[in-house]
C-alpha cells in the first residue's frame, strides 16, 4: 500500500514539475515516457488524399500504316460574335435581321445541303383581330418568313393550313407555342417587338 502511494506521489510531483517548468518538448517527453510504460511519440503529419485524380494525359493518334493522321485546325474562339457585331441592329438593341437580310449582309442558304433549290417567296399577309379588340390586330407576313424559311417548317406541325384552327393567343406563344417557337428565341424577343406585327401601335416615322 505504501509503495502504492509512492507512485502515486512521484506521479504527481513529476507532472507538477512538467506543468511549471516550461521545459523544452524533447525534456517533456522523456520525463512523461518515466511516467508510462509506452514512450510518448512524436505526432505525425497528416497526409490527405488529393480530392481529383490526376488527369490521365490523352496520347497522340498513331498513324496507322497508308492513312494520314487529320490535322485539324486551329480553333478560332468567339469569331461570331465580332460578325454578329456588325449586323445593323433593332430600336430594342437586338440583331435587325430583316434588314441584313435586305442589306445583303447575310445570305441564308436554302438548306444544309448545298444542292437543296431555293423556295420562292411567297407575298400574303394573314391578318387576326381579338374579338372587340381592333387596336391589337395581328398582321402575319408570309414574305419576311419564306425568305428565311420553306412552308414545311410551319406547316403543318406549328399551324394548321385552315382558318382558325390555330388558337393563338399570347400567354402560347410566350410559352413557347405557335410564333414563340422562333420568337424571343432565334427571332426579335416578343416583350419588345410589339409593334412589328400589332401595326397599330407602331410609332408614328
Amino acid at each position: 500500500m505504501r509503495g502504492f502511494k509512492a507512485a502515486q506521489l512521484l506521479t504527481a510531483t513529476l507532472a507538477g514539475v512538467i506543468a511549471v517548468s516550461g521545459c523544452a518538448p524533447a525534456t517533456r517527453t522523456k520525463l512523461w515516457s518515466l511516467l508510462f510504460e509506452s514512450e510518448a511519440k512524436e505526432a505525425q503529419p497528416v497526409v490527405r488524399p488529393t480530392r481529383r485524380p490526376t488527369p490521365t494525359p490523352v496520347p497522340a493518334p498513331v498513324p496507322v500504316a497508308g492513312i494520314p493522321v487529320p490535322e485539324l485546325p486551329e480553333p478560332v474562339p468567339h469569331e461570331w460574335r465580332t460578325w454578329l457585331r456588325r449586323l445593323p441592329k433593332d430600336a430594342a438593341g437586338g440583331v435587325d435581321w430583316m434588314r441584313a437580310l435586305a442589306d445583303k449582309a447575310i445570305e441564308p442558304k436554302a438548306g444544309l445541303d448545298p444542292a437543296t433549290p431555293a423556295q420562292p417567296v411567297f407575298p400574303l399577309d394573314v391578318e387576326r383581330t381579338p374579338k372587340g379588340q381592333p387596336l391589337f390586330k395581328a398582321t402575319f407576313p408570309h414574305k419576311s418568313h419564306t425568305q428565311w424559311l420553306a412552308c414545311a417548317n410551319c406547316h403543318t406541325a406549328i399551324f394548321a393550313m385552315k382558318q382558325g384552327a390555330a388558337p393563338i393567343t399570347m400567354a402560347k406563344i410566350f410559352a413557347g407555342e405557335y410564333c414563340g417557337r422562333c420568337h424571343g428565341k432565334v427571332a426579335f424577343p416578343v416583350v419588345t417587338g410589339c409593334p412589328r406585327c400589332h401595326l397599330a401601335l407602331a410609332p408614328p416615322r
